[in-house]
């Protein structure tokens, strides 16, 4: 099984499009696929780090991370309690001190839904701004025929949904549903309190 998140899920999708990838389900998480979209390819020759005169932002050039860019996913008022949001902000910028910057992009631009026959779990938070409902709407009826598909909108949540409160069981429980169908049982049970 493959689970990609947000960008992640469009790496995912690219793996799961190739036909020889030893993928038996996908999940395409919060996915920021879309079919409007499409990335410009960089100029071949172009200044760039490292070569002379090259401006201080040029393509892959460090930027320093910072707490509201760490803590940026998380826009439902009230979804996840303040002491949660800010101990994932610190820890994001312990182990992410630099923004990670995404560069050829417009390889993206050969992602094609119709292309995965995989089974496929398209979910997202209902108040996700990254990956708007018209986004995941196209994202599962393009879906390749032929594999069993599965769509899950979590109510109440936005990009971070498996962070949050109120949605990370529903989360946890969507994807062990979906892996689990027709398998044996490999998701954790829940403890009784």
């Amino acid at each position: 099984m493959l689970l990609g998140w947000s960008q992640g899920a469009l790496v995912a999708q690219l793996v799961a499009q190739n036909p020889s990838a030893p993928i038996s389900k996908l999940v395409l998480y919060g996915s920021i696929w879309d079919p409007l979209v499409s990335h410009p390819r960089a100029p071949l020759y172009a200044a760039g780090p490292g070569v002379p005169g090259a401006p201080p932002d040029a393509p892959h050039s460090a930027q320093k991370n910072t707490f509201d860019a760490a803590i940026e996913d998380f826009t439902v008022e009230g979804s996840i309690p303040p002491e949660p949001a800010m101990e994932f902000a610190n820890a994001a910028l312990v182990s992410d001190p630099v923004k990670a910057k995404w560069s050829g992009l417009h390889e993206f631009n050969v992602l094609d839904p119709s292309r995965i026959n995989v089974p496929t779990l398209v979910v997202a938070g209902d108040q996700d701004p990254y990956a708007p409902m018209r986004v995941q709407s196209a994202l599962f009826t393009n879906l390749g025929r032929g594999a069993d598909r599965t769509w899950s909108i979590i109510a109440n949540a936005d990009h971070a949904v498996h962070l949050l409160d109120g949605g990370k069981d529903r989360f946890i429980s969507t994807v062990c549903s979906f892996m689990e169908n027709g398998e044996v049982a490999m998701c954790p049970v829940p403890d009784d309190e």
